[in-house]
């Protein structure tokens, strides 16, 4: 007999610490930013969306901040209680109810409650979540490392970069800031100049512009990129395609593309070489699969967002190496983000060793003063 989604609970969790467990050695402290998270809604008050099918069973995932937890009482509820929980496909087209169906915060409610769903697959057909999606494809899963929580001024971070290089993960990532800070590009040229001077020639170096470069500092930038065999650069705000194109340079991105017709326009319309889905925020872990999919039928590799690395991971799992060479690992976020779980996911030489647990993450360290607010038919 199917069982069918009878209620759908919000659960608050404790705010996000100040401290995780680093895989940065000791020495690496003081070149990093003190506070490492920014003050937003979703690292002060956050909650687990928890998904109860009709045996009591509750799968969960979080965190989500308080304006998505509201989205998925008032209109990803009534829109899902009811359904089968077997039929994952069913949950690729799922819409909140309301006027405002689509968009960054119905996106992250609909991914919540998504993935909440794999979390009680799993416990429930005692299955891994892999082995619900149709098997593992590989056991181990390298990571790249976002470096943007680092002080790429400080004297250290030419040794950071370095041992990063060495310290077995794919890649590694960096912010420029001369573009927020009024610089003229000289200064970044020169940071990025120190930086591939540390690593050597081999090492991939890849650039966040995180969406704001201007046409004409891109333009600036663009040769002097080329010039350091940047490995891709993301969201490169103004600069074209076809900029980055006469340079020989990677156009990454993906993460903030949250409705399925964005990605397909993103994935299709060429001039992208990188595809970065994030599970937790472009509708949950069985549509970045079918992006995925689109993606590798158009020669395109994927480097899934860090925002939720358990989902990542599993959706890595699923997928050969060549289609997803490597997960997102932030440095100094994730750590944070991992403070949450009973168990926290911590890269080893560079990467990850899939391992055959229930569920799609550890379990959650709940606010224990707080109860939780429910959603029934």
């Amino acid at each position: 007999m199917p069982q069918h989604i009878t209620q759908i609970t919000v659960r608050s969790l404790p705010p996000l610490p100040q401290d995780g467990v680093s895989v940065l050695p000791d020495w690496t402290q003081p070149a990093v930013r003190k506070p490492v998270v920014q003050p937003w809604a979703e690292n002060s008050r956050r909650f687990a969306v928890g998904v109860i099918d009709d045996s009591a069973t509750t799968g969960w995932f979080g965190p989500v901040s308080e304006s998505v937890a509201m989205i998925v009482g008032d209109e990803v509820a009534p829109a899902m209680i009811g359904l089968e929980v077997p039929a994952w496909r069913a949950f690729t087209d799922i819409r909140p109810l309301g006027r405002h169906r689509s968009g960054p915060h119905a996106r992250l409610a609909v991914s919540a409650v998504e993935l909440a769903l794999w979390d009680l697959r799993s416990r429930t057909a005692n299955a891994t979540v892999e082995n619900l999606l149709g098997g593992r494809v590989r056991t181990t899963v390298p990571a790249y490392a976002t470096a943007l929580g680092i002080d790429i001024d400080h004297p250290l971070a030419p040794d950071i970069a370095s041992w990063l290089a060495g310290a077995g993960f794919w890649g590694q990532k960096w912010a420029l800031p001369g573009h927020d800070r009024g610089e003229p590009p000289q200064v970044d040229a020169r940071r990025l100049e120190r930086l591939r001077e540390a690593v050597g020639d081999e090492a991939r170096l890849c650039v966040d512009a995180c969406g704001r470069w201007t046409a004409d500092y891109g333009r600036e930038m663009l040769p002097v990129l080329a010039a350091h065999h940047v490995t891709w650069v993301e969201e490169p705000g103004a600069v074209s395609h076809g900029d980055l194109a006469g340079f020989g340079l990677v156009h990454a991105c993906g993460e903030h593309d949250y409705d399925p017709a964005e990605q397909v326009r993103t994935l299709t319309r060429g001039g992208v070489q990188v595809w970065q889905p994030d599970p937790t925020w472009n509708g949950g872990l069985s549509q970045c699969l079918r992006m995925v999919d689109l993606a590798t039928t158009l020669g395109i590799p994927c480097f899934p967002h860090g925002s939720g690395l358990s989902a990542a991971l599993h959706l890595a799992g699923v997928t050969p190496a060549g289609a997803v060479p490597a997960v997102e690992y932030h440095l100094t976020l994730e750590p944070l983000r991992q403070a949450v779980h009973t168990v926290p996911l911590v890269p080893e030489s560079g990467g990850f060793v899939l391992i055959d647990q229930l569920g799609l993450s550890a379990r959650y360290r709940f606010d224990e003063n707080s109860g939780g607010a429910g959603y029934a038919a």
